[in-house]
């Protein structure tokens, strides 16, 4: 008599090496490639940061209904954009990528919560839980190149004093969130400032509560253990 086997309801469970590759994918996209004038790359390097989405609901082990949700959320951006970048000769101002969207800037920001909400549910520190640590803290830089590009768009000076390249958003993100602190571009307004300035606060909090937070759940050695050594 077979006996029949329930699969699991998210074999994707902690899988956050995958959810790392893809946000590595979405920086070096975003760091590289000009979507301004790039309609269709501008497409591409949203469906990667869509996709990141995607893996982390499924490797943080949110609800199903949640993952459906997030999934909808990213077909309906992905299918929407697809259209006007179809038609991009009706739509000039789609041929500039100016308009980033609101819902991109929502699944960025849901991506480092979904990863960090599970890693802290972890008991001991595994490979998994560090890959899902750095992930989390490399998508904060990404979600605050979409914001700092929103930001230039909607605002009617430009935020680092002229008109940059997208690719400028990421590099300034990633010297913010670590701190290099380079100064070639300097946010000249005070809304720009003020979003620069919370992402370097949102970094270093993130080190020093977040990590020490894993860093607790390391196994500490007994006595026994110690005298067996």
């Amino acid at each position: 008599m077979s006996i029949a086997v329930t699969p699991p309801e998210n074999r994707y469970l902690d899988r956050f090496g995958a959810v790392l590759l893809v946000v590595l994918a979405t920086v070096c996209a975003q760091a590289l490639i000009d979507v301004r004038d790039e309609p269709v790359w501008a497409l591409f390097s949203w469906s990667v940061s869509g996709l990141a989405l995607v893996l982390a609901v499924r490797a943080g082990g949110v609800r199903k209904r949640w993952r459906r949700a997030a999934d909808v959320v990213v077909v309906v951006s992905l299918a929407s954009n697809a259209l006007l970048v179809g038609a991009a000769e009706a739509f000039p101002a789609v041929r500039s990528s100016e308009s980033i969207g609101l819902l991109w800037l929502v699944t960025a920001a849901l991506v480092p919560v979904a990863v960090a909400r599970r890693v802290l549910r972890h008991r001991h520190v595994t490979v998994a839980t560090v890959l899902g640590a750095v992930a989390a803290y490399v998508q904060i830089a990404v979600a605050y190149s979409l914001i700092l590009q929103a930001l230039d768009t909607v605002t009617s000076g430009h935020l680092f004093g002229e008109e940059v390249s997208t690719t400028v958003y990421t590099y300034a993100s990633l010297e913010t969130i670590t701190t290099l602190g380079y100064g070639d571009y300097t946010a000249t307004t005070d809304l720009g400032r003020l979003i620069l300035v919370s992402e370097a606060l949102v970094g270093q909090v993130y080190l020093v509560v977040f990590v020490a937070l894993i860093v607790s759940r390391f196994p500490v050695p007994s006595a026994d253990d110690e005298a067996a050594d």
